[in-house]
């Protein structure tokens, strides 16, 4: 059952990222796959792939929202990075992910909309490959424990 508020609004909701065909890109979607089994069902996990503006109506609709994503922060490959709150690029002309500006601007326009969720959490890995390919590098594959490990820390924050 998933669990939704008076208002119609998902408490939680889990939003995995990426492409799955270009190797690290897809790190949200493997995070997401990892957690299917290991959360309450009134958790709302959805892969987004890279619909961009297809996924404005589960942000809008989302109290608590957790974004797993590859992105590009200038850290070095498989490091996790954590953005919170005023933290989420909502919009900008600089790259964040791969796919980022579809979703920066999910966020820019849920925002404007007034529909922005009470809480927003972006885990991020930063990739080491985006060729052609379905698995993750070994890299970005010893960072799923730190990710997975950042997402049970802010469930715990909120559940």
């Amino acid at each position: 059952m998933k669990k939704v508020n008076r208002e119609g609004q998902i408490e939680i909701g889990i939003l995995g990222l990426g492409n799955s065909i270009r190797q690290d890109e897809g790190v949200g979607i493997h995070l997401l796959e990892r957690l299917r089994n290991d959360l309450p069902p009134e958790i709302v996990l959805l892969d987004g792939g890279t619909d961009g503006l297809r996924l404005l109506e589960f942000v809008e609709n989302t109290k608590r929202l957790i974004v797993l994503d590859a992105v590009e922060a200038g850290k070095k490959p498989g490091e996790v990075v954590v953005w919170r709150g005023d933290d989420v690029p909502k919009y900008t002309s600089n790259k964040l992910s791969v796919h980022q500006m579809n979703f920066a601007e999910v966020l820019y326009w849920a925002g404007f909309q007034g529909c922005s969720p009470d809480e927003i959490v972006v885990i991020g890995v930063q990739p080491e490959n985006l060729d052609w390919g379905t698995e993750l590098t070994e890299t970005l594959q010893r960072s799923i424990p730190e990710a997975l490990n950042q997402v049970h820390a802010c469930l715990e924050e909120w559940i």
